[in-house]
């Protein structure tokens, strides 16, 4: 997979991605093979169906957000940016409705989405998720880059911890950084 980790700040958000893509099983690394783009009042990452990321990062046009949606980024989120992601991946071909149990066969997509400065987590089902935390981590290094968050780690820091305890996180890591609008 990958590592993500976000910070969710008083006045905007920060989102960091390590370089490693890890997909059937060999390694890729490479400048244009990307985990977080910015586009617009969005960042947005990801880890888990590459095919499925790959999509969402270079083919999904996401939603605008109005004035009216900024009044509540939450219900938006569940409201018109799950539905456009769903449909563009469906139209690109993505079963996102993998149904075995088999770990091979199951459909797996985490994001982390910031809209203005709001970081928002989507699960496999499309779940929308915020964390009181303010700390969010996705991907096969995510529980250990989230633990050294929440030790007092940096972000640089926290992605390092990830990268010596799971082989699928790799620098070097990207920071995309967010204020609230």
């Amino acid at each position: 997979m990958t590592t993500i980790v976000g910070v969710q700040l008083e006045h905007g958000c920060i989102i960091v991605s390590d370089s490693r893509v890890v997909a059937s099983g060999k390694v890729y690394t490479h400048s244009d093979m990307v985990n977080a783009v910015e586009r617009g009042s969005y960042i947005i990452s990801g880890a888990g169906d590459y095919r499925a990321l790959q999509v969402v990062l270079h083919g999904w046009t996401p939603p605008l957000v109005t004035v009216k949606a900024k009044t509540n980024l939450y219900e938006f989120m569940i409201n018109k940016v799950v539905p456009a992601l769903k449909t563009t991946l469906t139209e690109a071909g993505v079963s996102v409705s993998k149904s075995s149990n088999d770990d091979d066969s199951k459909f797996e997509l985490y994001l982390l989405i910031a809209i203005n400065g709001t970081i928002f987590e989507i699960d496999s089902d499309f779940a929308v998720g915020m964390n009181n935390t303010g700390f969010y981590g996705i991907g096969s290094g995510g529980d250990y880059a989230v633990g050294a968050l929440h030790a007092g780690a940096s972000t640089l820091d926290a992605m390092r911890i990830a990268a010596i305890n799971n082989n699928e996180t790799a620098p070097p890591f990207n920071i995309l950084e967010q204020e609230t609008k």
